[in-house]
């Protein structure tokens, strides 16, 4: 959720005289902890709506140091409650925010605004949301305050901004006031995903409910709440994403059962093509960029119970009935730390579940479509199949999902038997790296690989345990892509793609198996 919040700004104070009253820095004494002499001033007839030079009043600082009888003495001797400081704040908007249900109450009776917010339209009631502490809210909506008020930032509610956060008790409690469940945030027109960057960016389209927020924020029993309020299960955001898949592909596995049970529909797809399967699927190789994560095996600090619970759900989906063989409309979103910055080339238009299981060297899923129909050689838009992604073809080191460590190979021919088993045909080509449905706006991992099949990925990863299964069952070493590299070629690095390693044990190999 993006939330913009006001701090005070803690000015520096100046030095001052204590000659006469109306000559006091009132706020510095009361910033700097001399309470007694910023009562005692004010007593003494102290301007008490000076402000300091960013706009910050002695009633701002009052309340900011939690000082319950100073504000009272300040009201009671006419300290404006509705004075703003260049940032916006308010003294009420700070007693929300420090979630001091006393001092709100005080400052409404000093009639402060209620609903007075501050330049990005936050009002108080969505500072109370976010802190979750019900008391706070409970006064200023008796005092009036718009429970369905939105900021202007990104037309968020405060029912959002508790859902976000995961605050159970306050979702009910504003629901109970008449909090809108149904709302739905801003959402950003197409201008603004455009850049100078050259690459491909991604950035969210926005336009979440309070139930997707929930999703997002993993808080089951405020999913519950809310669809008990009556939010749909079924609405998804702007870009098609249903709350079933946001928890999936959140990692919220216990959001995405409660939903099963509830009904959701594990059919639809979103705009990028993607299903609950193919998010499932997707999530059980998930692992940060920025931290240590290969294929199936999890990231450090990852639980691996993740795993097994996104083939649980997968196995799910597939006896609902959900579509093995669905693809890809277009290269999936990125999705925050493990984005990897497009550097997953093989996920684009035409990816199938089985390819993405593939691509991670997910044997156990690889054999739980397949079981329910998978296509075993069902291409992308390039014509890269599951065999060729499990042979490392087009695979970037660089995409820290799959990061290639020791046990690569083994894993690797582990995937590879299950899909040669199925039928697989170990000397498919790549059909199209350059037309218009396959090109990447960039050089990949896939530039100049077209006609290539799946030993030259082995080859360039220098994997001689793969290339020696491969030829094993029936790889053809003599075999030149559309540009006339052979496998020799391949093993100078002369045949495409981005990184490569030398092995001479994988050049014996293809030497004694007839390549040029």
């Amino acid at each position: 959720m993006r939330t913009r919040t006001v701090f005070l700004v803690l000015a520096a104070a100046l030095p001052m005289t204590l000659h006469a009253a109306d000559a006091v820095d009132l706020s510095a004494l009361i910033r700097s902890g001399e309470r007694d002499a910023a009562l005692e001033a004010v007593r003494t007839g102290a301007d008490v709506n000076v402000a300091q030079g960013d706009g910050t009043t002695p009633l701002h600082w009052a309340v900011y140091k939690v000082d319950v009888n100073l504000t009272r003495e300040l009201i009671k001797h006419g300290a404006n409650p509705n004075v703003k400081n260049s940032l916006g704040a308010t003294p009420l908007a700070e007693a929300a925010k420090l979630a001091n249900a006393e001092l709100v109450q005080l400052l409404i009776k000093g009639r402060a605004e209620v609903d007075g917010a501050n330049g990005d339209g936050q009002t108080p009631l969505m500072l109370a949301a976010r802190t979750g502490v019900v008391p706070v809210a409970d006064v200023l909506v008796r005092a009036g305050a718009d429970v369905n008020a939105k900021e202007k930032w990104r037309d968020q509610t405060a029912l959002m901004w508790a859902a976000g956060a995961g605050h159970l008790d306050m979702i009910t409690y504003l629901v109970r006031k008449g909090a809108d469940v149904e709302a739905r945030a801003a959402t950003n027109d197409w201008e603004s995903q455009v850049t100078s960057e050259p690459r491909a960016q991604y950035r969210p389209t926005g336009g979440l409910t309070p139930l997707l927020y929930a999703v997002r924020s993993g808080c089951l029993p405020c999913v519950q709440a809310l669809h008990k309020a009556g939010a749909d299960i079924q609405r998804p955001t702007p870009d098609g994403i249903s709350p079933l898949m946001s928890a999936l592909d959140n990692i919220r596995f216990e959001v995405a059962t409660y939903l099963l049970d509830q009904g959701a529909n594990p059919h639809v797809a979103d705009w990028w093509g993607r299903t609950a399967l193919y998010v499932a699927v997707d999530m059980r190789s998930f692992s940060n960029r920025f931290l240590i994560g290969a294929g199936n095996t999890p990231a450090e600090g990852a639980a691996p119970a993740n795993q097994s619970t996104a083939l649980q759900v997968a196995r799910r989906l597939l006896e609902m009935g959900a579509n093995p063989n669905i693809q890809l409309n277009m290269h999936r979103p990125g999705r925050g730390g493990n984005s990897g910055r497009f550097t997953d080339d093989l996920l684009t238009t035409g990816t199938s579940p089985l390819l993405r299981a593939a691509v991670g060297f997910d044997r156990e899923a690889v054999e739980l479509l397949l079981e329910h129909g998978a296509l075993v050689d069902l291409p992308n838009a390039m014509g890269m199949t599951p065999l060729m992604a499990a042979s490392g073809l087009g695979v970037s080191p660089r995409d820290t999902r799959n990061s290639y460590g020791p046990d690569a190979q083994e894993r690797s021919i582990a995937t590879l038997e299950v899909l040669i088993k199925a039928g697989a045909n170990v000397n498919a080509r790549v059909s199209d790296t350059s037309g218009r449905t396959a090109i990447i706006a960039r050089p990949s991992a896939m530039t100049n690989r077209q006609g290539q099949t799946a030993i030259y990925g082995a080859i360039n990863w220098g994997w001689p345990k793969v290339v020696q299964y491969l030829l094993e069952n029936g790889a053809d070493a003599t075999v030149k892509d559309d540009a006339g590299k052979t496998l020799a070629d391949a093993m100078t690095g002369k045949a495409g793609g981005r990184d490569f390693k030398a092995n001479e044990e994988v050049a014996a190999l293809i030497k004694k198996a007839g390549g040029a």
